[in-house]
Formats: structure tokens, C-alpha cells, sequence
């Protein structure tokens, strides 16, 4: 069985693979080729009015290996040793066997990829993982939700799945005169309401280290995965501020499952789906309960206490654990399409 589904961030995408075809035994492919948005199947970042994000996520180029009959094969940098299948409009139209579910994970995509399952006779899946995303519920989708929206049809909420056994593994914290205080993997860190934020505590703690990765991040991006899971090991803090907080939040749940207490604003996080990740003291420092002074006060006094700050580590990750089941979702995903 194959499950065609939209592709544009990249821990999302691997998300599916890993449930669809690792947990479920479904093959997973992604639209390529520009008759996708010609044709209004795909209209991400049409909000724009134009079609750049077609351009960037659509466009058969150099990356992309052709197969046989409408069919490439490339790998994200985050994942590379995991091959991603495209598929054209024309080609998908002339396989014999279609897909049997097509997929949605933005807004904008709804209704177009309801309209090409009614075509092929396919079952319409939305995936919700972003705040505030909204879910049209008229197109009668099976919704896999992994963030705030309320489920007022048939779906399941579940967690985005990651290596949370290898990749993203508990790490026991090195000595900590050795750890850098702490990193964030916030994309565009600079131009959110948070980054005045972070500077006051860098100026305020000239004695630690502090490094922004992400995109825009002046310490730039990381790839592949294994990368940003070794950096976040190597530091004391998850510096996680985010005034518009998360639907599920890839980065927040890899800081739990690496075991790295959390630096933020606990009330960006009220009512989502990482709210249990911010418990004040034990898996993070909220800066919302104190004034600055005494925040840096406390930071410096956990870094200086290596028990203290190892129960924090345990803490979160023991957290995580309790929150995160895969193999149960994955089980609730298939009562949900067999339904």
C-alpha cells in the first residue's frame, strides 16, 4: 500500500516514513514535478501569491535521480541515509495501482489533496503538527494530529516520531566545566521577540558559552540529524524561548529525549502538546517565575552542582518517556485507517 504525502520540513517527512513504512509496512512517496501546483493539488505558499514554495519543494533538479515512469528518488541532509521517492502528476496517473491514502500536512493543501483521493479513489489523510493550524473538517479527512487542534472527527493525536533510541539517546552529562551552558536550535532565532531575550543572558553570564544553531543562527545549520543530537549532548541547557511556541515541536522533544533541561518561557508552551516538558526546577528553568537576577542566580548555581543538574537531565527524559509511546500510536494510526 502506498501513502502519497506532501513534504516540507524535513523531521516531519521522516516522521511519516518512520510510522508509515517502518511501523505500518506502507511505502511512502512525495508529489515533484510543477503540475502539482499547475493543476492546484498543491497550493503551499500560495498565501505568498506566488510560487516560490512550489518552486523550492516541487522542482526536479540535479538532486533528484530519475527511475522509471514518472518516478526520482533523492535523501534530505537531515536523514541522508534514508531515500526520498517523488512522483509526477502524469506518472502517478498511470500507475495501475494509486495510492490508497493521499496526505496533507499544511492548510493550504486540504483541498486539493481531498479532490486528487476523491479522483483515484484514495482515502484522505491530514496530518496537523504546526500551532494554530487549522483542519477542514467539510473534506471529512482521518486526522493525525500532533498538536493543539481539537479532533472533531475521526482522528488520533500522536507524537512525530524520531530516533529517540540512538540518534536522540539519553546522554549522561559530561563534566560540566567541559559542557557549553547552552544551545538553541530555534529556527530564525534572531528576528523572534525572544532573541533580546537571549542576549541579556549571554551579556548577563560573560562565563559561558552559548551557541545559536538553526536557520539564520549565527553559529549555522547542522546536518545531518546526528549532528544537532551531539551538540545538544555537549551542553548543560536546551535554550528553548519561543513566543509563538510549537504544534509538536521536533527540536523541544529531541532536548528531552537527549535528557538537557530547558531554558524559556514556560507559558509559550500552555495548552500545546510540550507543555508537560516544562516543569519548573526539575526539567527546565522557566523564566517566568523569576526575575532576571535571580534566574542567572539559579543557572549558575545548577551549573556549579553536577547532581543537581544530572537529576534535570534524568528528569526530562524520564518525562519524555512517560509522554511518548511509538508503538502505541502507531497502533492507534492503524485502527484508524482499518476503521
Amino acid at each position: 500500500m502506498t501513502v502519497l504525502a506532501d513534504r516540507h520540513q524535513a523531521d516531519l517527512f521522516y516522521s511519516l516514513q518512520i510510522l508509515f513504512e517502518d511501523r505500518l509496512g506502507e511505502r511512502v512517496v512525495t508529489p515533484v514535478g510543477p503540475e502539482w501546483w499547475e493543476q492546484g493539488y498543491w497550493r503551499f505558499g500560495e498565501v505568498w501569491g506566488d510560487d516560490r514554495l512550489a518552486r523550492q519543494y516541487l522542482t526536479i533538479d540535479a538532486r533528484w535521480e530519475p527511475l522509471a515512469c514518472g518516478l526520482y528518488r533523492t535523501f534530505d541532509p537531515a536523514h541522508p541515509e534514508r531515500d526520498i521517492r517523488g512522483v509526477t502528476l502524469d506518472g502517478l496517473r498511470q500507475q495501475r495501482v494509486p495510492p490508497d491514502y493521499v496526505l496533507a500536512t499544511v492548510q493550504e493543501n486540504q483541498a486539493g489533496f481531498a479532490r486528487l483521493a476523491r479522483e483515484i479513489d484514495a482515502r484522505y489523510l491530514y496530518g496537523v503538527g504546526n500551532t494554530a493550524q487549522q483542519i477542514d473538517w467539510s473534506l471529512d479527512p482521518l486526522a493525525l494530529v500532533s498538536a493543539e487542534a481539537p479532533i472533531v472527527g475521526r482522528g488520533v493525536r500522536l507524537h512525530q516520531e524520531f530516533d529517540s533510541a540512538d540518534t536522540f539517546r539519553f546522554r549522561e552529562p559530561g563534566p560540566l566545566h567541559r559542557m557549553r551552558l547552552a544551545s538553541s536550535f530555534v529556527n530564525c532565532m534572531p528576528a523572534i521577540a525572544c532573541w533580546p531575550t537571549l542576549l541579556a543572558y549571554q551579556a548577563a553570564l560573560p562565563e559561558f558559552d552559548f551557541r545559536v544553531h538553526g536557520i539564520d543562527g549565527p553559529d549555522g545549520n547542522l546536518h545531518p540529524v546526528q549532528a544537532i543530537a551531539d551538540a545538544m549532548a555537549a551542553s548543560m541547557f536546551g535554550w528553548h524561548d519561543k513566543e509563538h511556541g510549537d504544534g509538536f515541536g521536533h527540536v523541544l522533544h529531541n532536548w528531552a529525549a537527549v535528557g538537557r533541561p530547558l531554558i524559556g518561557h514556560a507559558s509559550h508552551y500552555a495548552g500545546r502538546m510540550g507543555a508537560a516538558l516544562w516543569q519548573d526546577g526539575v526539567t527546565c528553568i522557566d523564566l517566568d517565575q523569576r526575575t532576571m537576577s535571580e534566574n542567572v542566580a539559579l543557572i549558575r548555581a545548577i551549573a556549579a552542582d553536577p547532581d543537581r543538574h544530572a537529576e534535570m537531565c534524568h528528569a526530562i527524559r524520564r518525562t519524555f518517556d512517560v509522554l511518548v509511546d511509538w508503538e502505541q500510536e502507531a497502533a492507534a494510526v492503524r485502527r484508524l485507517l482499518e476503521a
